[in-house]
C-alpha cells in the first residue's frame, strides 16, 4: 500500500498581516518616523525663512530671485540701524554684568559654608523658569515714577532702570541663573592639589591663582557667557513689557513689528531673523572654539567636592545674599503679587487700598482668562505630548542605533536651542502660509496647531536632552539580551527603557508644559484671531495699563500651572511606583 503524502498549506496571512509585513523593520521605522517628525518640525521652517530671503514672493508661489536690496538697506534704515546697535549692546552689557553676578555666586556657594547658602540654588532655578516677560513687568511696576521704589523714597530708580545700564542690570539678573549653574558644576570640585604643587615649585598666591586656578575655569566662564549672551539678545519678553514706558528698540521686537503692521514686510522680518541667527551662530561659533581649544579635562577619579569652610565674615556673606534676593525676585515679583491686591496701583499698598476685586474680575463669568485658559493648556498638554514622544524616540536613537540618519536627528533635535523664538514662528509663517497649502486645503497657519508644532519644536532639545541623558546610563546589552529572547523594539522599549527614564521623561514633560504655557513670543506672533491664549491677554492687559487684572491673571495661571505639575508628578509616581524605584537604584 502506497503512502500519499500530505502536502502542508500555509495559512492565509490575514490582509493585516501582509499589510505589517511591507512596513519596514521596527529600527528603520523609529528613523523614518523621527526624521520626518524633526523635518516637518524644524528643518523645513527654518529651511523656508531662508528660502525667503532669496525669494521674497515665495508665498504667492512666485520663484522670482529677489535684489537683497533689505540686505543694504539694514544700515540705511534708521530703525532697523537702531535696533541692531540696541541689541548687541544689550546682549554685551548683560553678558559681562550677568556673568559677573553668576560667576561670582557660584563661587562664594562653592566656597564657602554659611546661612542661606541654598537658598541661592532656589534662586537660580526660580528665576530661570520664570517667564521673562513677567519678570520684567514686575520691574517696571517697581520702578515706575509712581511705583513701589517711588513710594520707598527711592525715586532714582526710574531715571536708572529706564535706561540702558538699567535695561542691563534687569536683564542680567534675569539671566544670571545660566552663568550661576555653568559656573557651579566646575567650582564644585576641590582641585587644590594643582595649587599646592604650584606653590611647591615657588608660585606665589597670586600666580597660583593667575596661571593654574584661572586656565581651568576659562571653558566654565565661557561658557557661562556665552549662554548669557544668547539667551539676551534673542529674548523678546523684556521689550515686550519695556515697550510701553521706554522706547529702545531691539531686534526681537522689530521682527514682530514686520510682520504685525500693515503694510506686512515678510522680506524684512526674514532680514532681522537672519541677522538675529548669525549673531547667535557667531556666538555659539566662538563657544566651540573655546570648548575645544581648552583642553582643561582635569578631573580624576580622585576629584572630590569641595570642603567648605565656614569664614569669619558669614554674616556678611549672609547679608550680601539676601540683600540679592530681595533684588532679584522680591523686587519685582513681590511688587506683581502686592499689585493684584491694590483698588489703585497709584495709591500703593495701604490698608484701605486692599481689594479681592482684580481677581473676581479675573475669575468672574465672560473673563477672557478662562477661554485663554482652556486654550493655552490645550496647546501646553498637546505641545508636550507631541515633543514627548518625538524626544524619546529621538533619545532611543541617538543612545543605540548606528543608522546614518543619526547625524541628522542628533543636528535637527539640537538647533532650536539656538534659535529663538521669535525666529523659529516666522520660520512657520512662511512655511505654512503657503496658497499651495491652502489650495490642498491644508490649513495649519492660523490654527492652534501653527502654536502647537512650533512650541514642540522649541521644546524637542529640552525633552532629547533630559532623557538621553538617563538613557545613556543604560547598558546597550540590555537592549540586545531582550533581542535575542525574541522581544521587538516596542516591547523594549516598554519594558526596559521606559523603567529606566520614567523620572526624565516626566521631568522634561513637564518642563515642556511650563514652557509653552508662558511663551510669548511663539503665541504672539502665530496666535489665530478670536483665539485668546495666556501670554497675550496678560500682555495686552499691562500694556493697557490694567496692572490689576494682569497681576491677578498671573498669579493665578501661575499656581494653577504649578499645581498641575505637583499632581501630575504626584499621580505618575502613585501609578507607576516601581517604575521610580528601578530610576532610583538605577541612579545609584
Amino acid at each position: 500500500m502506497t503512502s500519499v503524502p500530505v502536502r502542508s498549506i500555509a495559512p492565509t496571512p490575514s490582509p493585516l498581516a501582509r499589510l505589517m509585513g511591507r512596513l519596514p523593520a521596527s529600527d528603520s521605522l523609529v528613523v523614518w518616523l523621527v526624521t520626518g517628525a524633526l523635518l516637518i518640525l524644524v528643518a523645513l521652517p527654518l529651511t523656508a525663512m531662508l528660502l525667503h530671503l532669496a525669494f521674497p514672493r515665495l508665498y504667492l508661489g512666485d520663484f522670482t530671485l529677489g535684489d537683497f536690496q533689505l540686505f543694504r538697506d539694514l544700515w540705511e534704515r534708521r530703525l532697523w540701524r537702531t535696533s541692531v546697535t540696541n541689541s548687541l549692546l544689550l546682549a554685551t552689557g548683560t553678558m559681562v554684568l550677568g556673568t559677573i553676578i553668576g560667576a561670582g555666586l557660584a563661587w562664594i556657594r562653592h566656597n564657602y559654608r554659611f546661612p542661606t547658602a541654598s537658598l541661592i540654588d532656589f534662586a537660580a532655578w526660580f528665576v530661570l523658569v520664570m517667564p521673562s516677560f513677567i519678570i520684567a513687568q514686575g520691574w517696571v511696576l517697581f520702578s515706575r515714577s509712581s511705583g513701589t521704589a517711588a513710594q520707598l523714597g527711592m525715586h532714582w530708580v526710574n531715571d536708572f532702570v529706564f535706561s540702558l545700564p538699567g535695561l542691563i542690570t534687569v536683564m542680567a539678573l534675569t539671566n544670571f541663573p545660566l552663568a550661576y549653574l555653568a559656573t557651579s558644576a566646575a567650582l564644585q570640585w576641590d582641585v587644590s592639589r594643582y595649587e599646592q604643587a604650584a606653590r611647591l615649585c615657588g608660585a606665589n598666591a597670586v600666580q597660583t591663582l593667575w596661571r593654574v586656578r584661572l586656565p581651568l575655569l576659562i571653558p566654565a566662564f565661557a561658557s557661562a557667557a556665552i549662554l548669557v549672551f544668547v539667551d539676551s539678545i534673542g529674548d523678546f519678553g523684556l521689550p515686550a513689557a519695556f515697550l510701553s514706558v521706554f522706547s529702545f528698540p531691539l531686534i526681537p521686537y522689530n521682527i514682530r513689528a514686520e510682520v504685525a503692521t500693515v503694510p506686512v514686510s515678510f522680506e524684512g522680518a526674514a532680514v532681522l531673523s537672519f541677522v538675529l541667527v548669525s549673531l547667535v551662530g557667531a556666538a555659539i561659533a566662538l563657544q566651540i572654539r573655546v570648548l575645544r581649544n581648552g583642553g582643561r579635562d582635569f578631573l580624576t577619579a580622585a576629584a572630590a567636592p569641595r570642603n567648605r569652610p565656614k569664614p569669619r565674615l558669614w554674616p556678611l556673606l549672609t547679608a550680601i545674599n539676601l540683600v540679592f534676593l530681595t533684588l532679584a525676585i522680591f523686587a519685582p515679583l513681590g511688587t506683581s503679587l502686592s499689585v493684584s491686591f491694590m483698588d489703585r496701583y497709584s495709591q500703593g499698598l495701604t490698608l484701605g487700598n486692599l481689594t479681592l476685586n482684580n481677581y473676581i474680575d479675573v475669575l468672574s463669568e465672560g473673563s477672557s482668562l478662562l477661554p485663554a485658559l482652556r486654550n493655552s493648556f490645550f496647546i501646553a498638554f498637546t505641545a508636550a505630548g507631541i515633543s514627548m514622544v518625538v524626544g524619546f524616540l529621538a533619545a532611543y536613537l541617538l543612545a543605540f542605533s548606528s543608522n546614518r540618519m543619526k547625524q541628522f536627528i542628533d543636528v535637527a533635535s539640537t538647533v532650536t536651542l539656538a534659535v529663538p523664538g521669535i525666529v523659529l514662528a516666522v520660520g512657520y509663517i512662511f512655511m505654512w502660509n503657503q496658497r499651495w497649502l491652502a489650495d490642498l486645503g491644508i490649513q495649519v497657519y492660523g490654527s492652534p496647531w501653527a502654536i502647537i508644532l512650533c512650541s514642540a519644536a522649541a521644546s524637542v532639545p529640552i525633552a532629547v536632552r533630559i532623557v538621553l541623558g538617563a538613557m545613556s546610563q543604560t547598558p546597550g546589552s540590555f537592549m540586545a539580551s531582550a533581542a535575542l529572547q525574541g522581544a521587538g523594539l516596542f516591547t523594549r522599549l516598554r519594558s526596559i527603557l521606559m523603567p529606566m527614564v520614567l523620572a526624565g521623561l516626566l521631568s522634561a514633560t513637564l518642563a515642556v508644559f511650563a514652557t509653552s504655557v508662558f511663551d510669548l513670543a511663539i503665541t504672539i506672533m502665530l496666535q489665530p484671531p478670536g483665539y485668546p491664549t495666556i501670554p497675550v491677554i496678560i500682555d495686552e492687559a499691562f500694556r493697557t495699563v490694567e496692572y490689576g487684572w494682569a497681576t491677578a491673571a498671573t498669579v493665578i495661571v501661575c499656581s494653577l500651572t504649578a499645581l498641575i505639575i505637583v499632581a501630575a508628578r504626584w499621580a505618575v509616581r502613585r501609578a507607576f511606583p516601581s517604575f521610580f524605584l528601578v530610576s532610583e537604584d538605577h541612579a545609584k
